[in-house]
C-alpha cells in the first residue's frame, strides 16, 4: 500500500482511477433531500444514519424544481467531499420534495393487476390531479389487497433536471423516490398501528395536510387550511369525525422541533392513542423505512 502510495502522489490521474475502483467495490449509498431552502445528505455508518445539510441561496431551487443544474451539481458534491464522501463511489437515492408529487389510492377492478406507470396510461384513469399521464413519471406501489393500487407521480421535466443535476456533479442516481411516500413506508415498518385505522398529521414549509389511512392504505389526502392552534385542532378534528373511522384511530404528527409536544397538549385519549408528536421528521421516518421499493 505504501508503493500504491507513493505512485498516486506520482500520476494524480491514479489516484482518479482508485477512486473509481473504490467505488465500484464499495459503493456507498447516500440519501439526497432536496428542499428549495436546504439540501440534507444521509449515509450509513458504522453507528447509523449520519446526516448533514446546508443552507441554498434562493436562486438555485423553486418548488422542488433545480434552476441552475451546473451550480446545484457543485454544491451537491461539495458538500459530499465536506463529510469524507468521495462522489465517484456514491450512489445517490434521491427522495423527491414533498411539494413535487402526488398520490392516489386506485380501488376496484381497475386497479387488479396494475404492475407499473405504461398498465395506468393504457387504462387512462381519471386520477383527479393536476398531472398528465403521458407528461408524468409514475410509480405503482403494490397494496395488501389485490383491488387496491397507490399511484405516485411526478412531472418528467422535474425529474429529468434532478438526473441533470446529478449528471453536472459525475454523480451515479441509484434509485428515486418521494420523500412522503418514503415517510409513509417508514411509519408503516415502525408499526405505529399502521393496519388500524390512523391519523397522520404532517407539516411541511409551514403547510399542514391531513392523512387518513386504515388497513396500511393511504385513503384519504387533504390540504389544512388552518396553520395554527387552536384552528388547526378544530379543523383537523372535523374532518376525523366526517371520516368515521371503524375502531378508534391511532395519532401520528410529524412536524418541526417547534411544535413537539403541542398536540399532546390537549389531545384526549379517548380519541384514540396519540404514537408520536412531531418527534420525527419525514426524514427521519423516510430513513426507517426499508429500501427496495420501486422508483418513481
Amino acid at each position: 500500500m505504501v508503493v500504491l502510495a507513493e505512485l498516486r502522489d506520482r500520476f494524480p490521474a491514479l489516484d482518479v482511477w482508485w477512486m473509481q475502483v473504490q467505488g465500484l467495490l464499495d459503493p456507498r449509498r447516500v440519501l439526497l433531500v432536496p428542499e428549495d431552502e436546504a439540501l440534507h445528505l444521509a449515509w450509513r455508518s458504522q453507528d447509523g444514519w449520519e446526516t448533514s445539510n446546508v443552507v441554498l441561496p434562493p436562486d438555485l431551487c423553486s418548488s422542488g424544481q433545480p434552476l441552475n443544474s451546473d451550480v446545484l451539481g457543485e454544491t451537491i458534491a461539495d458538500l459530499l467531499l465536506e463529510q469524507g464522501l468521495s462522489p465517484p463511489q456514491v450512489e445517490i437515492e434521491l427522495l423527491l420534495p414533498v411539494a413535487s408529487c402526488q398520490w392516489r389510492l386506485l380501488e376496484g377492478p381497475a386497479a387488479v393487476g396494475l404492475t407499473c406507470g405504461a398498465d395506468l396510461r393504457v387504462l387512462q384513469p381519471e386520477l383527479g390531479w393536476s398531472l398528465a399521464l403521458q407528461d408524468s413519471y409514475l410509480d405503482v406501489i403494490p397494496q395488501t389487497r389485490e383491488d387496491l393500487a397507490l399511484v405516485v407521480g411526478t412531472d418528467r421535466l422535474l425529474l429529468q433536471a434532478w438526473v441533470s443535476t446529478l449528471e453536472a456533479a459525475d454523480l451515479c442516481l441509484r434509485r428515486v423516490e418521494w420523500l412522503l411516500s418514503a415517510a409513509w413506508r417508514g411509519l408503516c415498518d415502525a408499526q405505529a398501528g399502521a393496519d388500524e385505522p390512523l391519523v397522520w398529521l404532517v407539516e411541511h414549509g409551514g403547510h399542514w395536510r391531513l392523512l387518513l389511512s386504515s388497513h396500511g392504505c393511504p385513503e384519504i389526502d387533504l390540504s389544512l387550511q388552518a396553520s395554527e392552534h387552536p384552528a388547526l385542532r378544530a379543523e383537523v378534528l372535523g374532518l376525523v369525525e366526517a371520516w368515521a373511522p371503524s375502531g378508534l384511530p391511532g395519532w401520528w404528527v410529524s412536524a418541526a422541533p417547534q411544535w413537539q409536544g403541542c398536540w399532546a397538549a390537549e389531545h384526549d385519549s379517548r380519541q384514540g392513542p396519540l404514537w408520536s408528536d412531531a418527534e420525527m421528521s419525514l426524514l427521519d421516518l423516510a430513513l426507517m423505512a426499508s429500501r427496495g421499493a420501486g422508483d418513481v
